[in-house]
């Protein structure tokens, strides 16, 4: 029995909640002011619920069995229509009503993992960051947001391991951020935002860039970490993100952030503002923000400062490439160039006799003047429009721009010289003619400089249609583009440097002269050569271009076809046509008196797909037996066909079975696919020289790369199982554990690459590596300056082709396996503590195995928990602690230890991070809508465990984080 008397909405929705034993969630501002009729008889809660908001626009959604939440609704006041009843358990709840700065995002109905309206707790394994968990987190970008995830990896395509030279890819010129989950890969991690794809970022065009999206106008973070190229299609394969935007807002909030630090870098802030206006039928938000952080120099920490790690427990990665220089001799055996006599320190360069020079080398801190983060900067600009015209049909627009530039300090240049007696101030210390000297400019130029800046922009445009029998209608067609530049000043030019040696005559087709300005001088032991001299050889550059772009059309509906004692069979059908196109243009300058165009490349395919998606309710809230709370079935299938005569069709399967009350059981089974992207279809072919160890001595490699055109597509099976509780007498309690398994054939890799440090000594790499003898094999020596034709003209010039003694394959290949299997622990808490409410949460993520075999015939390799791959244990736990209008949140975020190739163990590693955060109750005045952050992540500036890294930094930057203490004070003010 249900009474209520007319009076404030508020109210009748508390003492429903009471009467009803149901738990009602909604925001204080969606009813203020509103009255509720009177309500008499014999009803459910939700038939009452109905009553009480009939002609109100808000909508009633069942977040879980005895939790309903409140949200605006979609459809124009006059079409709102009686949802079915829902009869549900008698338990017991707190009815208090949940305030404008409580947590109800996690309640919200789950876009990501289904086309079906409505479905909110499906069989795969589904994360959400609500935007009180993005505020509490004390995040400054998405990037940031989805990284602190365990289930992610940093060890690919980011800004931090692109500038210490860990990234594997070589593929992020433009320092941007990919989501890489399980550590498959960001081209096996689908991003979305509103459920819709981006347009390819990067060199190879294979990664979405969440650096772009502003965090001001995030409503929250889906992560489906399950294979579903069923439902999205490929590139799904690893698992899918969805950036669900704001849509509806009435206001006006602005927010802004300033941080840095304790070291004395790193100075960032953040300003944003968002404007929005809602009305019965439609919905209009703009949402602004810049953003900007400062660079992070390698000296700025102990572990970058040098590449000499001796003093760290490690070895010394020095090189020759030194000022003062190191004189070169060639072997007469291997004919490899030998270090062999040192320039002396503390001259000018001008009074050498060959009695001064000293057997043996001169070794230099190669990161010298680099940075090992980029400057960052970035605005952007949203904006979501929807109107009800009608009583059935909806339309939406949205649009996004964002432009982010960045600029640092690379290596400085570093070149191997040859110097003879044309130069004045020749001297041999062997008296031969001619010598060649490694040298390097950092003293005199400093780092390479990098600039550039990237653009992301799409506009969508769509319709919601409602159709009769409760089937809805969605068409939207989208255009994206992604469209980046970079640029490198300060290199070398090989032509010009010959010409300031004195190795070929002045030219007049330049305006410098040797005579008149001055020759360059190799033999300086302190001091520097002249500017004129200087910017005369360093005026070469590389400059690329790069243009992704998607055009996509959508046509999706669905909606009930029977019912069932337990509820509504439904279906979701769909067909999608997109275009995807990359262009990759430039040049570079490093030699000749003319810049170089690059290789152009340019790809453009149309992908068709149609898919079809239904979930069977057999049991359920309205028809129960012993053993079946709760059963349903799910399964979908996709084909896509791509232009060229590519097709796949995968399907996926899901259940899930709660066989008593409190407790569920979930589990999926699908094959996934991800097509070749363009880019490593299509990447030119090229050379060049790398130093490589086996053995503890040093071998030249040439190392070859680029696209293959007769890629075929990668495929994958993926199952998952977990066990969720989340008892109804207790909803402040939910636990969950899900079981993994993703296993790829086909796989899409460049394993040299990927495993440069180990490619001439892995015993399953052997495919990609060779060994030769140019020296004294004639078809080795062919072989070698064949190759060498794919290489720069100062690459291939650097070193002689006699002295090579290996070639690494790193040209993208269809490889063998890789499984990654593990389990995942989630769960959240709420207690209460002093009479104040304490919420505890946690994620947890074990990596039971991360192996690959590189070819049917190699043996497994096990990589889980070993340096440079993911960890086999990461973990995030918290804890909020929430007093009057004061949040404290304490979080402890974990990485479990890791393994070197040589069995060296590296510590684990835990930090902390801290928020103090105030929100204001004032009804009204300045204070209204105030909210005030202090966050402090690595609360104690815990530095990383040493690693040795072999690119001459002391910590591994795939698991660890170089920033150290980071403080950042944010406001958010609502007006």
């Amino acid at each position: 029995m249900i009474s209520l008397p007319s009076g404030p909405l508020d109210k009748s929705l508390v003492d429903l909640g009471v009467q009803g034993h149901v738990k009602i969630f909604f925001q204080t501002q969606l009813v203020a002011g509103r009255r509720a009729p009177a309500v008499h008889g014999q009803m459910t809660p939700r038939e009452a619920l109905d009553l009480l908001l009939a002609g109100s626009g808000i909508e009633v959604q069942r977040a879980r069995p005895g939790v309903l939440v409140l949200r605006p609704s979609r459809l124009p006041v006059a079409d709102q229509r009686p949802a079915i009843s829902l009869k549900l358990p008698p338990q017991t709840v707190d009815p208090r009503p949940v305030a404008a700065d409580d947590n109800v995002t996690e309640l919200e109905e789950v876009v990501v993992g289904s086309h079906i309206r409505g479905v909110k707790d499906g069989p795969s394994p589904v994360i959400v960051l609500g935007r009180d968990d993005i505020d509490r987190g004390g995040y400054a970008t998405v990037a940031d947001a989805l990284t602190s995830l365990p289930q992610a990896f940093g060890g690919t395509t980011a800004d931090d391991v692109t500038m210490v030279g860990s990234d594997p890819t070589n593929t992020n010129s433009a320092f941007s951020t990919a989501v890489n989950l399980r550590g498959l890969g960001p081209d096996a991690t689908l991003v979305l935002v509103n459920g819709r794809r981006l347009a390819g970022a990067g060199l190879m065009g294979d990664f979405a860039d969440v650096s772009m999206i502003p965090l001001s106008a995030i409503a929250r973070i889906e992560v489906l970490t399950d294979g579903a190229s069923a439902l999205y299609g490929s590139d799904a394969v690893g698992g899918v993100v969805n950036l669900v935007m704001r849509d509806r807002y009435d206001g006006a909030e602005t927010r802004m952030r300033l941080g840095g630090s304790t070291h004395g870098d790193l100075g960032q802030y953040q300003v944003a503002q968002t404007f929005g206006k809602s009305w019965s039928s439609g919905s209009v938000l703009v949402s602004a923000e810049v953003q900007r952080r400062n660079s992070l120099a390698s000296a700025r920490r102990d572990y970058t400062a040098s590449t000499d790690l001796r003093a760290l427990g490690g070895t010394d990665h020095r090189l020759y490439y030194s000022q003062p220089g190191t004189v070169l001799t060639v072997d007469p055996v291997t004919y490899a160039l030998t270090p062999s006599y040192a320039i002396p320190a503390g001259q000018d360069g001008t009074q050498l006799t060959p009695s001064d020079f000293t057997a043996g080398q001169n070794l230099f801190n190669y990161r010298q003047g680099t940075d090992i983060l980029p400057t960052q900067e970035r605005g952007s600009i949203y904006f979501a429009a929807s109107q009800a015209v009608g009583a059935h049909v909806t339309l939406n627009a949205e649009a996004r721009y964002s432009d982010r530039r960045y600029s640092t300090l690379g290596y400085a240049p570093m070149t191997i010289m040859t110097v003879s007696t044309k130069n004045p101030y020749f001297v041999s210390p062997n008296g031969a003619t001619s010598n060649y000297i490694a040298y390097s400019l950092a003293n005199e130029t400093g780092g390479t400089k990098t600039a550039g800046e990237v653009q992301s922009r799409s506009l969508t445009l769509g319709a919601k249609i409602d159709l009769p029998a409760d089937w809805r209608l969605d068409a939207y067609v989208l255009h994206a583009e992604e469209l980046g530049s970079f640029r490198a000043s300060g290199m070398l030019n090989s032509t010009f440097l010959n010409e300031a040696l004195g190795n070929t005559a002045d030219n007049p087709a330049t305006a410098y002269s040797a005579a008149r300005d001055g020759y360059f001088n190799p033999y300086i032991g302190t001091g520097s050569n002249n500017a004129a001299v200087l910017a005369f050889i360093t005026q070469g550059y590389q400059l690329t271009q790069t243009v992704g772009r998607l055009d996509t059309a959508s046509l999706a509906a669905d909606g009930p076809l029977w019912r069932l004692p337990a509820d509504a069979v439904r279906l979701a059908v769909g067909a999608q046509m997109r275009t995807e196109g990359l262009k990759y243009s430039g040049s570079t300058w490093s030699s000749g008196l003319l810049p170089t165009p690059i290789t152009l490349r340019r790809g453009e395919r149309t992908v068709g797909s149609v898919y079809a998606e239904v979930r069977v309710p057999l049991f359920g809230e309205e028809y129960r037996r012993p053993g079946f709370e709760r059963l349903e079935l799910s399964a979908a299938v996709r084909t896509e066909h791509y232009e060229g005569g590519t097709e796949s069709t995968v399907p996926k399967f899901g259940a899930v079975w709660s066989p008593i009350p409190d407790w569920t059981l979930k589990g999926t089974y699908g094959r996934s696919f991800r097509a070749p992207s363009l880019g490593e279809l299509t990447d030119a072919q090229k050379a060049t020289p790398v130093n490589l160890t086996v053995n503890g001595a040093n071998v030249l490699t040439l190392l070859l790369y680029g696209g293959n055109p007769d890629l075929r597509p990668e495929t994958a099976t993926s199952w998952s199982t977990g066990l969720e509780y989340a008892p109804a007498a207790h909803p402040k309690i939910r636990i969950a554990a899900t079981l993994f398994d993703t296993k790829f054939r086909n796989r899409i890799g460049q394993p040299a690459i990927n495993n440069l440090s180990t490619v001439l000594t892995a015993s399953d790499l052997a495919p990609f590596r060779q060994f030769i003898s140019p020296a004294s094999n004639a078809a080795d020596l062919a072989l070698v300056q064949s190759h060498l034709q794919l290489a720069t003209s100062a690459a291939a010039s650097l070193y002689q082709p006699q002295a090579y003694g290996a070639i690494a394959d790193a040209r993208y290949v269809n490889t063998g396996t890789f499984e990654v299997r593990g389990l995942d622990l989630t769960g959240s808490y709420r207690l209460t503590a002093f009479n104040d409410p304490v919420v505890l949460s946690g994620n947890l993520s074990w990596l039971m195995s991360y192996s690959r075999r590189v070819t049917s015939a190699a043996q497994k390799t096990e990589l889980a928990g070993m340096a440079e791959n993911p960890a086999d244990l990461r973990a995030r736990v918290s804890a909020s602690w929430i007093h009057g209008p004061f949040t404290s949140t304490l979080s402890l975020n974990h990485t479990g230890d890791l393994y070197t190739s040589a069995g060296a163990r590296l510590a684990s590693q835990t930090t902390a991070d801290l928020q103090l955060q105030y929100a204001s109750r004032a009804k009204d005045g300045l204070l209204h809508g105030l909210n005030l952050a202090l966050t402090v992540q690595n609360l104690f500036d815990n530095d990383p465990p040493f690693y040795d890294l072999p690119q001459g930094v002391g910590f591994d930057a795939a698991n660890y984080d170089v920033t150290g203490r980071v403080v950042a004070l944010q406001l958010t003010k609502a007006w």
